[in-house]
């Protein structure tokens, strides 16, 4: 009722007649509560525009919310910020700022909710511990690592990752590092017939150089595998899965020796999509669709294949000096329906980590991790985020994710 309602209505008393005029008491207390009434229509209006231009910004936001802190009407407060949790990500001060409340107020599955679209290690964090405690492991797991990813040393991430891996029943992660760096080539090392330059990149499977062939006198990538007698299934199983996928979007193989463990790849001028994150030449990135529209048509066409690549992730994405993208590493394909091998730190989907035998869906979550990747080396705008909700798509649940590349392109056409 308004307070000119208040005014012009009066009670009836026992007999039926008009009551008294309302005082002056009543009059100012009725103009209080109207005050705080609009006041907390336009708080509630602009948490959930927060971030929008005719929103709170982020500080405004987080003020508003912290006035509300423990009142009344914390509820209808942070239920603002939720509904617009729902219908587009908040940014992340406020994102944590909200799931904090709502999980004190023991609303963790809406807490979840709202820190789903985070990027930050300290939402990333809150958002572990809160899928631990919801009973999901997998995705925590899954979620600790995109942390683990860009700081090793974050507080708490190595500890959290290794004691939820061994309630998985997961190998502890930690492992010696020998293995990674068994294999050094020189020139005078190899049989093959190349001319090696430099080492460009180390894994824990092998080494890849750059060499020169010297019959053709062209560029080659030389990826020298550690341990040839124990990794030769491996090496000839990559070799002929590229080989059977040949085309568009897939790294050529130029010749391959299981016996002495070297593969002679195509070499890409740009090196891998995770050198160029690294030296934050977004030029080469942009605009996205350029690039991530043939890698999403080649990833495709592995899957259209019957093939599961089993480690989409940035450093397995190689770009030609057009910016061109090409699939590589194959080692650890499988086909749809076989047993999923392990993966690498932070591109593992939560349901591969149940144990879920090869889907596409998990290649896909690969795709969206890389997506993620590149978003935040790239400048906002419009532009790029409109590629967000398909990075959430790719990660999220996965009766929601992308069937497989080709279900993820038309997802892409449609929305980008």
């Amino acid at each position: 009722m308004g307070l000119f309602d208040f005014l012009k209505r009066g009670k009836k008393d026992d007999d039926g007649g008009a009551a008294p005029p309302p005082s002056i008491a009543d009059v100012q207390r009725a103009q209080v509560r109207a005050h705080q009434d609009t006041q907390r229509l336009a708080d509630f209006t602009k948490l959930f525009h927060a971030g929008e231009p005719n929103g709170a910004t982020t500080e405004e936001a987080l003020a508003i919310l912290q006035g509300y802190r423990n009142g009344p009407d914390e509820g209808g407060a942070v239920d603002a910020l939720a509904r617009r949790a729902r219908s587009a990500p908040l940014p992340e001060p406020l994102a944590v700022a909200g799931a904090s409340i709502l999980d004190a107020r023991g609303e963790t599955e809406l807490a979840i909710t709202m820190l789903e679209a985070v990027n930050g290690p300290d939402g990333l964090m809150m958002l572990s511990d809160l899928r631990a405690r919801a009973g999901d492991l997998p995705r925590a797991v899954a979620t600790v690592e995109r942390v683990l990813l860009r700081n090793l040393e974050h507080p708490g991430a190595r500890e959290r990752h290794q004691r939820w891996r061994v309630e998985l029943g997961f190998e502890a992660p930690n492992k010696p590092k020998e293995a990674a760096g068994a294999t050094t080539v020189v020139a005078k090392d190899t049989d093959a017939p190349f001319e090696v330059l430099r080492e460009i990149a180390r894994g824990g499977a092998g080494a890849v150089y750059e060499a020169r062939d010297r019959e053709l006198l062209r560029k080659v990538a030389l990826k020298v595998y550690h341990q040839p007698e124990r990794d030769r299934d491996q090496l000839t199983h990559e070799a002929k899965v590229a080989v059977s996928l040949a085309g568009d979007g897939i790294v050529s193989i130029y010749d391959v020796d299981p016996d002495h463990g070297w593969i002679a790849l195509e070499w890409a001028e740009l090196g891998a999509l995770r050198d160029v994150i690294k030296r934050k030449e977004v030029a080469r990135l942009l605009p996205l669709d350029r690039w991530l529209l043939p890698l999403t048509r080649a990833l495709g066409r592995v899957h259209a294949a019957g093939w599961v690549h089993h480690d989409i992730k940035p450093a397995n994405v190689l770009m030609d000096r057009d910016s061109r993208p090409l699939i590589a590493d194959f080692g650890i394909a499988r086909r749809a329906g076989e047993p999923s091998p392990a993966g690498s730190l932070g591109y593992v989907s939560p349901e591969r980590m149940k144990k879920r035998l090869s889907d596409p869906r998990d290649d896909v979550y690969g795709f969206g991790r890389l997506l993620e990747d590149v978003l935040l080396a790239v400048p906002d705008s419009p532009a790029i985020a409109k590629w967000k909700p398909i990075a959430q798509a790719c990660i999220g649940p996965d009766a929601q994710r992308p069937a497989d590349g080709r279900a993820l392109l038309t997802r892409m056409r449609v929305e980008t």
